[in-house]
């Protein structure tokens, strides 16, 4: 029997799948998504090869029936299932590695509303993303007749993966710095729950845990950590216990958000610039996305360190620390990758691990961020636009202001970014929602308004509307 099916176009994101369940990602689609994507593997490697697989879960309501459709797909393609259960991200990540798959599925909705869930993917050790993903669906639209009876077996490996990810600390036999510090760990009812509770009981220093409990609901904050919105309390209790720091996480684990002891949230590109300082080896590369600061480009570049510009998304990221063997990658999102002593993917855990190792080094974040020089910035600002009409807006806009500037000016990688003697700004179509991403920055507030007002013109000519009140 011709097994073929036509997923939504709009779940075919740049990055993965991901969709709103019941209405444009429903059960059959995971199904579908498992049984081509294992056929997909055996055109590579062997169409009477047996692909091991790992697939894992995060906590969304949603993601027990999407994880067992999945995984009856799989099966019928004739795949070996290794399932690790529930779990952040990373450790997925970390299973592809420690049991030598030939691929791995991730379901997650990752930082998005609770209505949604989706599918991270990994194949032979690298992201299965863009191009890979329309190929994958043009497969699954044309169809196939085979079935195979695969195997299924379900493992723990959590222990294992928390052995990983201490190993920075290994080498220290005395902590008497750390075991002074308090650090206050935000879960927002994610997949790190469980981890980070098992985490903390290893760890010098004194630790505290909110929102451990893994809740699909999201009952108490939305879990994303780069907005200030969702991390009013986890301010307030560190504020509350003096605490050194407080570490947040998104509903996966792959990204992270740090406040220091004032409060004070530090921006992905900032956080990846004190953590370049736990690069021993100096002339490495280091990448930060297209929307980083110049202010942690300088500071990397002053500890000897190279920078590579590269496009947002870990995905676009992970390839780009394979191609170039970079040490160290952060984006604005709060996707920190370390090559350096680890596997190059996207681990929030492991970068909070990164972090108690420098402050037993004796590096303080607060001290870091009061000494950078000033700069004058927006945050990053959306505004609204259709996924159809997005990067035709963004076409239009490179088209005009590859007449207004000189090449050497441009940066298109991502969008445009246009350099100029008061400063920058980027104008780029968001991968993951229906927006256009808006981020300035210049050497005064009033050259940043001079920037803004360009950015707000060029918008306006296209039909859109930027309304941004400097705070």
């Amino acid at each position: 029997m011709l097994i073929k099916h036509k997923f939504n176009k709009n779940i075919l994101r740049a990055y993965d799948i991901r969709g709103i369940v019941g209405e444009n990602l429903k059960e059959k689609d995971a199904f579908m998504l498992g049984y081509f994507y294992c056929l997909f593997l055996k055109e590579k490697i062997g169409d009477n090869a047996v692909p091991k697989i790992i697939v894992s879960r995060d906590g969304r309501i949603s993601s027990p029936s999407l994880e067992k459709n999945l995984i009856d797909g799989l099966l019928k393609a004739g795949a070996s299932v290794i399932s690790i259960g529930m779990n952040p991200t990373p450790t997925l990540y970390f299973s592809n590695q420690y049991f030598n798959s030939d691929g791995a599925i991730q379901v997650t909705g990752s930082h998005n509303p609770k209505s949604y869930n989706g599918f991270k993917m990994i194949m032979q050790n690298k992201s299965f993303f863009g191009r890979d993903i329309i190929k994958l669906s043009e497969f699954a639209e044309k169809g196939s007749e085979k079935s195979y009876s695969g195997t299924f077996k379900l493992l723990n490996i959590e222990d294992i993966y928390i052995k990983e990810v201490l190993k920075p600390l290994e080498k220290y036999s005395n902590f008497k710095k750390l075991s002074e510090k308090k650090i206050i760990w935000d879960c927002g009812n994610g997949a790190t729950g469980n981890i980070i509770k098992k985490l903390i009981s290893k760890l010098p220093g004194q630790h505290s845990i909110l929102y451990s409990k893994i809740d699909g609901t999201f009952p108490n904050h939305h879990p994303d950590p780069t907005q200030e919105k969702n991390l009013v309390e986890l301010k307030r209790q560190v504020k509350k216990n003096r605490a050194t720091l407080g570490i947040a996480f998104d509903g996966d684990g792959d990204r992270i958000g740090v406040i220091d002891k004032n409060g004070n949230l530090l921006p992905g590109d900032l956080l990846t610039a004190f953590l370049c300082q736990s690069i021993e080896q100096k002339n490495k590369t280091i990448i930060l996305d297209v929307k980083s600061s110049l202010i942690p480009i300088n500071f990397i570049k002053q500890l000897g360190l190279n920078v590579d510009i590269w496009k947002t998304g870990h995905s676009h990221i992970k390839s780009r620390i394979s191609e170039i063997g970079a040490a160290l990658a952060g984006e604005m999102s709060g996707h920190i990758f370390f090559k350096d002593k680890y596997f190059g993917y996207d681990d929030a855990i492991y970068t909070g691990i990164r972090i108690l190792e420098l402050m037993h080094l004796g590096y303080d974040i607060t001290t870091f961020y009061n000494n950078l020089k000033q700069s004058f910035t927006t945050p990053e600002i959306k505004v609204e636009c259709s996924d159809d009409r997005k990067f035709i807006v963004i076409r239009n806009i490179i088209e005009k202001l590859k007449i207004q500037y000189k090449k050497e000016n441009i940066l298109l990688i991502d969008g445009v970014r246009i350099n100029t003697l008061l400063g920058w700004y980027l104008i780029r179509a968001s991968n993951t929602e229906n927006a256009i991403i808006i981020r300035v920055e210049a050497q005064s507030d009033s050259y940043k308004m001079s920037l803004l007002n360009e950015v707000i013109e060029l918008l306006k000519e296209q039909g859109l509307n930027l309304d941004f009140e400097d705070e």
